[in-house]
């Protein structure tokens, strides 16, 4: 490129280029997939003005002579003519134009006459060999060393050891009686001790790759850490003479698909810091997030009161995390080339079938979630005569249930209450049970 103005990638990297220091701007670009190139093409619309950043398949030289070789014949353009050749040598030659300058093109040289040789994002050995071989991919497939690296860390977090398994108990230890407890911070540092994070990204890995032997130690050191949970969590609840379902306890009987949506995002996040050293400390940040051992731990306060109801719920929002993040880590792993999408599409179709499943429910559980809503929308801000209700809340969907506070100037007979009951009808265009509480206004 003869300067800077040639093309849209040389403009915005070599804004201090000219055309007379007597070399020349050589760009190589190196991508390993086609998503990485449409990314950056995408990103360079919005690049600052000034940015001067390399794209990270890109290499500069910038020389006075350059050759280039390779294993097939060279096709390239030369004053509009195609051609081809085994080597192409490109020279910068002095003196090889005499011409009078006008005043604008009177220029000093200030670009320097030192070589600039960028090519540290070029591909080298293995990596190159193997780009080398295959044509371009959609998606960028992860390196031999990423690999390596990676999977070495997910096969010892596969592994039941005694730190996971005391770890295990403490947190859900700490969730339960934090349960109990109706504490929300410390439920929220049982969440940061849990260590299931780990063998559920080994999980997901497994289940991408088809890897009998990091499906089964994964799922033994879950099934493990789960069975130690509920062990944890039915013995305190045996032991604590509490067994009235507090505010804490009955928010995670009710799962939904936003359950499973915060699940899906916990995955991403996981799988991403797994795979992105640098960024591995956010994995504390993504526990809080998806909220594993809670739901355990309640589940597990249903079974020592056997009350099922609260087992049920309780066990389906840990299912829906569960599923949830395997599928989408998994997804993740994928997107970032750490395996084949041919020896990927089992897997991912296996996860895609049980998030399916566990759908089904939550589906329900959150269509009950937008009609209580609806209930409280158009019950807000009813007057009648003088009464306000406040404080609605729903008991029951099916048949609906409300209590309500009905705020008065004075005492209310059973017949104006009934009056109240056959307007909240009214609007509903249903049959409804209330319990209510009379608030008496004092002027």
């Amino acid at each position: 490129m003869h300067h800077a103005q040639s093309s849209l990638l040389s403009k915005r990297i070599l804004e201090h280029a000219v055309i007379n220091d007597g070399k020349l701007h050589a760009f190589i670009l190196a991508p390993k997939s086609i998503s990485g190139l449409f990314w950056f093409v995408l990103s360079s619309l919005f690049r600052k003005k000034g940015n001067t950043t390399l794209p990270p398949f890109a290499a500069h030289i910038k020389t006075s002579s350059i050759t280039i070789t390779g294993d097939k014949a060279i096709d390239y353009s030369q004053d509009g003519i195609l051609l081809s050749t085994d080597q192409l040598q490109v020279d910068v030659c002095k003196g090889g134009l005499n011409m009078v300058p006008g005043q604008k093109l009177d220029m000093e040289n200030k670009g320097g006459s030192d070589d600039v040789f960028k090519i540290e994002a070029l591909p080298r050995g293995d990596v190159r060999e193997e780009l080398l071989k295959r044509k371009l991919p959609l998606i960028n497939h992860a390196t031999t060393e990423e690999f390596k690296d990676l999977f070495s860390n997910l096969r010892s977090s596969s592994v039941t050891s005694s730190v996971y398994l005391v770890l295990m108990f403490l947190a859900t230890l700490i969730a339960t009686l934090g349960l109990f407890g109706n504490s929300a911070p410390v439920i929220i540092g049982a969440m940061i001790l849990a260590p299931l994070m780990a063998p559920i990204i080994s999980l997901s890995m497994g289940v991408l790759r088809q890897d009998r032997t990091l499906i089964l130690n994964s799922s033994k050191t879950i099934g493990w850490g789960v069975l130690l949970g509920y062990i944890c969590a039915i013995f305190i609840t045996w032991l604590t003479p509490l067994n009235i379902a507090n505010d804490e306890i009955l928010a995670r009987v009710r799962p939904n698909l936003l359950d499973l949506g915060i699940a899906v995002g916990s995955g991403i996040a996981g799988a991403y810091a797994s795979a992105k050293s640098e960024i591995s400390k956010t994995l504390a940040g993504v526990a809080i997030a998806v909220a594993l051992v809670p739901p355990l731990a309640v589940s597990g306060i249903g079974l020592g009161w056997m009350d099922w109801d609260i087992f049920q719920g309780a066990f389906l929002l840990f299912l829906t995390n569960l599923a949830g993040m395997v599928m989408a880590a998994a997804m993740t792993f994928l997107f970032l080339g750490f395996s084949p999408f041919r020896l990927a599409r089992r897997g991912i179709l296996y996860s895609l079938i049980v998030v399916g499943l566990v759908s089904l429910p939550l589906f329900f559980g959150f269509m009950d979630m937008v009609r209580e809503n609806n209930i409280i929308s158009k019950l807000n801000g009813y007057t009648n005569n003088g009464v306000i209700l406040r404080d609605i809340s729903v008991r029951n969907i099916n048949p609906i249930r409300l209590t309500v506070k009905i705020v008065a100037d004075g005492a209310l007979d059973k017949g104006q209450l009934d009056i109240i009951k056959e307007d909240i009808e009214s609007l509903l265009g249903e049959e409804v049970e209330l319990e209510v509480t009379v608030a008496l206004k004092v002027y």
